[in-house]
């Protein structure tokens, strides 16, 4: 079955209201993998927010990936040399066929890697997950290119909107 995915963001009052709750340059930790397409979501957002100059400290792009191999070193140098600012987390997430497309921001920390069973620190004062496929049917490996970069872009929107 093929699915057509727009991405949606859901209660844009609470969306903005999360994100404008991070400050003045706030660190932006973009999660995910570049080898696995449906993981890469966090890079890409990582990549545009860069190639945009968003005045934030950006963590996790496309040339230098933040993984479940470097999360911890990556938290640890983000505490030291930003301490004082809030962190947005971004990751892909698997989900329910009907979330897939699916943009949540929320207030919070998000556990990276939950859905496959590994332990990391949960990360983020505010998070933004997107659904990128559903559990049971399309492994992370096989999800669309197109399908995720399009739910990066959205986010990427998002966070160049309120990040001034």
């Amino acid at each position: 079955m093929m699915i057509d995915v727009l991405p949606k963001i859901y209660d844009d009052f609470e969306s903005g209201c999360a994100l404008l709750s991070l400050g003045k340059r706030p660190v932006i930790l973009c999660i995910g993998s570049d080898r696995v397409t449906g993981d890469a979501l966090g890079p890409i957002v990582g990549q545009l927010l860069i190639e945009r100059n968003v005045d934030a400290f950006v963590y996790g792009t496309l040339n230098r990936p933040v993984t479940a191999l470097n999360l911890k070193e990556n938290v640890r140098h983000i505490k030291s040399a930003h301490g004082d600012k809030k962190i947005l987390a971004v990751d892909s997430s698997v989900g329910k066929l009907s979330d897939v497309g699916k943009i949540r921001i929320a207030f919070g920390a998000i556990a990276p890697g939950s859905a496959d069973g590994k332990v990391l620190p949960k990360v983020g004062d505010v998070s933004i997950t997107a659904t990128v496929t559903d559990i049971n049917k399309t492994p992370l490996s096989a999800v669309r290119l197109g399908t995720v970069y399009s739910l990066a872009l959205s986010i990427a929107d998002s966070i160049t909107r309120y990040i001034k």
